[in-house]
């Protein structure tokens, strides 16, 4: 993720920060993804980066992306885990045919339709909030910000969709080595489909980070393949577990931004108090 982002600075023209900057942020943002509703998280970088002073408009196209990238994977691993795992489960076939033919039949509408779709981007940019500021002096005009994402490099955007995969090909990873440590001899590929359908079910607004509907996927997964049920259940809270230990080091940052802000506040009371002073 971390990665990502920094890949993400150079798409939108932010500006360059190091990797140890982006790492802080990168635990600030697991953290408050794990603590705050789902309606509420995805705004956690964009609130870090408008507190250390970037545009707005071009941190909210970058958070934007990010989620956008999020769900492009999850799509991805979704649809290769429902094929993969038919021949298992006989009650998703038709389900993983019918996801198949939505997603192949959504990528030709796309391509078919790229030059409108180019357009209504270009008029959502615009309204971003921020964006007309930076070109307020030439009305009329595609904003610097709406032509430097347009004009985004093949090779940028290959590499943030392939950093999008590689995350969720971690999380998939995670999953397995959790199932062998409880136990449970699963095959690899087999625990990375049943990461793809649990990051369908992260789609849908059904639960706060995953908890129950992680634990229902996994049930019905090891019911359908002989395995106990309470290792499911197990492995699911032990997820959890694992994902707030290690965003546990968010807290440093959260806790770092919370000392600063104080004492800059204290700073320009005090600097406004010398200043009524006679």
């Amino acid at each position: 993720r971390t990665l990502r982002w920094m890949e993400l600075h150079a798409a939108f023209g932010l500006r360059a920060a190091p990797f140890s900057y982006q790492l802080r942020l990168t635990y600030a943002t697991s953290l408050a993804t794990l603590v705050l509703p789902q309606i509420v998280n995805p705004l956690s970088r964009l609130v870090l980066l408008l507190q250390d002073g970037y545009r707005t408009g071009r941190s909210l196209a970058a958070s934007i992306s990010e989620k956008l990238l999020d769900l492009a994977s999850y799509l991805v691993f979704g649809v290769i885990g429902s094929i993969a795992l038919a021949s298992t489960f006989g009650g998703i076939v038709w389900w993983a045919a019918g996801l198949a033919v939505v997603v192949v039949a959504g990528v030709w509408v796309g391509y078919a339709m790229r030059a409108r779709l180019g357009e209504f981007a270009v008029r959502l940019i615009e309204r971003l909030p921020g964006v007309g500021q930076e070109d307020a002096d030439k009305p009329g005009t595609t904003s610097e910000m709406t032509q430097d994402i347009l004009s985004l490099d093949r090779m940028v955007a290959m590499r943030v969709l392939l950093w999008s995969l590689a995350i969720s090909l971690t999380q998939a990873t995670m999953l397995f080595f959790i199932t062998r440590s409880v136990g449970v001899d699963l095959s690899y590929l087999f625990m990375v489909a049943v990461w793809g359908i649990i990051a369908l079910s992260l789609l849908l607004p059904l639960s706060v980070n995953g908890v129950g509907t992680r634990e229902a996927v996994l049930v019905t997964a090891f019911s359908a393949v002989d395995r106990s049920t309470d290792a499911a259940v197990a492995i699911g809270l032990l997820t959890l577990v694992i994902v707030g230990i290690g965003s546990a080091p968010g807290l440093v940052e959260w806790v770092r931004r919370t000392l600063v802000g104080r004492g800059r506040r204290l700073e320009e009371a005090a600097v406004a108090e010398s200043g009524r002073a006679p």
